[in-house]
C-alpha cells in the first residue's frame, strides 16, 4: 500500500474498503458534500468496494492519529479521470491537505496515462468552487450535466 508522509502528524495513504465507515461519517457530516438520497445509495459499502476494485490505487485518505480526516475518491474510464469526492474535516481545512489529496489522485491518474481530470461540485458549494478554482480547475460552461438513477 502506498503511504505518503504529509507532515509529522499526518499521512496520506491509499483508500481501502476498511475505511468505508469512517469515510462515510466524514462525508455525511462535512459541509458542501452531497448527501441526497442518490449519493447515500451510491456510498454503500458494496458500491465503494466495487469502485475501489475497478480503480485500484487512485483514491486516498488522510489520517491523523489513526483517524480519517480527509478523503479523495477518484477513478477513470480509460479516457478521462474523475474525482467523485474530496472531503476534508472542517478542523483541517485551509492547511493544504485537500490540495495534497488531489495531487496524489492526479499523479495516480497520470501514471495510468490519463491527461484530463474532471469533477463535479455543487453549484451552491461556494467554498468548494473557490478551492477548485484556486488549485487550477477551470469551470466548464460548454456542457450540461444530466443524470438518471437506474432503479434496481
Amino acid at each position: 500500500m502506498r503511504k505518503i508522509a504529509y507532515n509529522n502528524r499526518m499521512i496520506i495513504r491509499e483508500f481501502t474498503v476498511s475505511d468505508h465507515k469512517a469515510a462515510l461519517n466524514l462525508w455525511h457530516t462535512a459541509e458542501g458534500v452531497c448527501n441526497c438520497e442518490k449519493c447515500i445509495y451510491l456510498d454503500s459499502r458494496e458500491r465503494i468496494e466495487r469502485f475501489l476494485l475497478r480503480n485500484p490505487g487512485l483514491s486516498f485518505v488522510a489520517e491523523e492519529g489513526g483517524a480519517i480526516i480527509g478523503t479523495v475518491l477518484c477513478g477513470h474510464d480509460g479516457r478521462t479521470g474523475l474525482i467523485y469526492r474530496l472531503t476534508v474535516s472542517e478542523k483541517f481545512r485551509k492547511k493544504g491537505l485537500g490540495k495534497a489529496l488531489v495531487e496524489n489522485a492526479v499523479e495516480a491518474l497520470k501514471s495510468e496515462g490519463l491527461t484530463i481530470v474532471k469533477l463535479f461540485v455543487l453549484n451552491d458549494n461556494h467554498a468548494g468552487n473557490a478551492f477548485w478554482k484556486k488549485i487550477g480547475f477551470k469551470e466548464n460552461d460548454a456542457a450540461v450535466t444530466r443524470s438518471m438513477v437506474i432503479k434496481t
